[in-house]
């Protein structure tokens, strides 16, 4: 490869956001305990630079972006960041060590990690570069328009940062149908419950019990999904409930750790899962249909852990879990494991009795439906149900774990239904039908590599715990790397049980999870030189995040680790020429809660050989870089035009030429689609749903 080629780096960091809300509370609790002296320096700092004492306050915030207002337009944006680096710059060493130790003390106390972490490199770091807020949730990562907005999640985080335009989500196609209808006459659908009724076979299925508003997950699922899948069958087909059994999955992780019980939010208007499903089902006076309820931990592994994927499977079989008789009883089983310190993710097994007092069971010949919409988290699952022995233990295998398998060669012949297509070999090898088809998107630039950069090698780095992120949602849905991409894949095992990791709820034991091996393999990767472009995934941030706020310490640690990983790869990257991108999927680790947040990350540009921190973004004798936008507010589908521009390239459109555009939403067979009502045209600024390149290099 010719070095005089143009590379670069993209880390992402997961669950990496920042709250300004919760910033502010933490700055204004500092100014307020500042010695006298020292907030006279920095309003004398302040007033240096044509600011006055109100303004000064803002000196405080290590990261100089985070005190600026989202959609603040660029040039404004980019004076007040030159003011406070200026009126940083002017105090000494000594009072900048007592301000940031201040901060630092009052956000431990408001237990703010972001900057109870102490993470100073990683300040400096995106202080001395251009740093940009970046929206990650909402219609921002393809979701419906929701008030609260739907949190972003590591799935549509990637994709978006892998599209060179917005991605749509399925739960927005999934919505979509309901309110048009079509979902109740979805083929998929009501074929597997005709066939059902037809030959008088029970109706199972599982549903996460998330995602009622915006607020509250809907990461893996959406209850007005489950609702109208219920009235698709006790209405339409007219199933009775003693011919339908539901595997109700407890979050604990995309909402509150104790949500499936418990109500929360404004006049209690969120959580109670439970309670929701109870009184849903009754409308239907099918309450009887709940057969089993279990955390996802056991029934939504993505790791390719055998024990969890068996109990899983040993559950809807009939094999284990608590017998209770009702409703009630499993709230009480839920509320006595709470109180022993298990948050709903980890909840064991409980089944309720049946009229004549068995354990519920799937039989041989039954219809099995799967309601949650994301792959990952399903794959175990319904591997295992459809007996696909091969492909679960070739997966566990890839991940370091050997699995036994013999159990899954089972005689159940299920007629399996998914409402999303979680692996193409289901339904190709195994007759499992899905509902909704989750198409590539055409977009993506790693699809468009080969006739973009060529034959030119990128390299993807990732932990098992997110290796799909970091591959199938990265590459835009794809199982495995476009013809004629020149892809090198370095997968690390996530800790296991050999480390005490029996589950996601045990990270917190390394919480620093593989920061350390992803950062000395992307290292090893500049130093190769071999790939033009070189990806990671920072998994800690996320997945300790998922762990508050029990786990405090932990998140500050896993935060530290990231921030470490992330400066030791740019001082490398420098070393050797590239450019360097560092974005986050979503934020998750700021707000001192177990799920996600509807909070902006942070993305940092570092230009090699140019000093994109001041205003203008040049320095004598280097390159001038421009930054490209009116608003000094990112996207996450900016990511990949911004490292294409950086590579040295322009987005490939229909006629190939080098200004030339992606149309926004478009699909393979040359169709478009919108995210809400808005048509613009899709190949000029005025196009919100189009990617574009941060800054400009000359």
């Amino acid at each position: 490869m010719a070095t005089s080629k143009q590379k670069a780096v993209l880390a992402v960091t997961d669950g990496l956001g920042f709250n300004r809300v919760r910033g502010r509370g933490v700055v204004d609790a500092a100014w307020d305990r500042l010695d006298a002296d020292d907030s006279k320096q920095l309003v004398e700092a302040a007033e240096h630079v044509g600011q006055d004492s109100v303004w000064a306050r803002n000196l405080l915030y290590p990261v100089h972006v985070e005190s600026i207002e989202a959609e603040t337009p660029t040039e404004q944006a980019l004076t007040w960041i030159d003011d406070l680096e200026s009126a940083r710059e002017s105090l000494d060493d000594v009072l900048r060590d007592r301000v940031d130790s201040l901060v630092e003390l009052v956000a431990d106390e408001h237990r703010y990690v972001p900057w109870a972490s102490g993470a100073r490199n990683l300040w400096k770091l995106r202080n001395a570069n251009l740093t940009i807020p970046t929206s990650a949730s909402g219609v921002w990562a393809g979701f419906e328009d929701l008030d609260p907005p739907v949190q972003g999640n590591s799935e549509t985080g990637h994709q978006q940062i892998g599209n060179t335009s917005l991605a749509p989500q399925l739960p927005l196609e999934i919505t979509r149908s309901i309110d048009t209808g079509e979902f109740f006459e979805n083929p998929a659908l009501n074929a597997v419950l005709s066939r059902a009724k037809k030959r008088g076979a029970t109706v199972n299925f599982c549903f996460l019990l998330s995602g009622v508003g915006g607020g509250e997950g809907r990461v893996h699922s959406a209850w007005n999904h489950l609702e109208a899948f219920l009235e698709l069958v006790f209405d339409r087909h007219g199933f009775g409930p003693e011919r339908v059994q539901m595997q109700a999955v407890l979050d604990g992780r995309d909402s509150a750790p104790d949500g499936s019980i418990t109500a929360y939010g404004p006049d209690n208007g969120s959580g109670d899962f439970l309670g929701r499903l109870q009184r849903l089902l009754a409308k239907y006076d099918a309450t009887q249909s709940l057969a089993w309820v279990v955390g996802r931990s056991t029934a939504m592994d993505r790791d390719y852990r055998e024990a969890a994927a068996k109990s899983d499977f040993d559950h809807l079989t009939g094999r284990i879990g608590q017998p209770v008789s009702d409703f009630d009883e499993a709230r009480a089983t839920i509320a006595k494991n709470h109180a022993s310190g298990k948050t709903d993710q980890d909840i064991p097994p409980i089944s309720i009795l049946r009229a004549d007092r068995s354990m519920p069971a799937i039989s041989t010949g039954d219809a099995f439906v799967d309601l949650n919409f994301r792959s990952d988290r399903q794959r175990s699952k319904i591997g295992a149900l459809a007996g696909a022995r091969a492909l679960l233990s070739a997966e566990g295998a890839s991940r370091g774990r050997d699995w036994d398998g013999s159990w899954i060669d089972h005689d159940l012949d299920l007629d399996i239904c998914c409402i999303a297509e979680y692996h193409p070999i289901f339904e190709a090898e195994y007759g499992v039908s899905v509902a909704f088809h989750t198409e590539p998107h055409a977009n993506n630039f790693l699809a468009q590599w080969p006739e973009t950069i060529g034959a030119d090698e990128y390299t993807l780095v990732a932990e098992s715990v997110k290796a799909s992120h970091m591959g199938y949602f990265f590459r835009g849905r794809r199982e495995g790397p476009v013809p004629g991409a020149n892809e090198v894949r370095l997968v690390t095992p996530s800790h296991g049980e050999e480390d005490g990791v029996k589950t996601d709820t045990d990270f917190y034991l390394h919480p620093g999870m593989r920061a350390k091996e992803i950062t000395a393999g992307v290292q090893a990767a500049i130093a190769a030189g071999t790939s033009r472009l070189i990806c990671c995934n920072i998994a800690a941030p996320d997945m300790i995040g998922h762990l508050l706020p029990a786990r405090y310490e932990e998140a500050k640690a896993a935060y530290l680790a990231a921030a470490d990983a992330l400066v030791a790869m740019a001082g490398t990257a420098g070393e050797h020429g590239r450019h360097m991108v560092i974005t986050s999927d979503h934020g998750n680790i700021e707000d001192d809660t177990s799920a996600h947040s509807v909070n902006d990350v942070l993305t940092t540009i570092i230009l090699s050989g140019v000093r994109s921190g001041i205003r203008r973004g040049t320095r004598p004798g280097g390159a001038k870089a421009t930054v490209a936008i009116p608003v000094f507010q990112a996207r996450l589908f900016d990511i990949a035009p911004t490292l294409l521009h950086l590579l040295g390239f322009r987005l490939p459109g229909p006629d190939a030429g080098p200004n030339s555009c992606v149309k926004a939403g478009a699909k393979s067979d040359g169709t478009e689609t919108t995210n809400g009502s808005a048509t613009t045209d899709p190949c000029t600024d005025a196009d919100p749903f189009t990617g574009r390149p941060l800054v400009v290099v000359e």
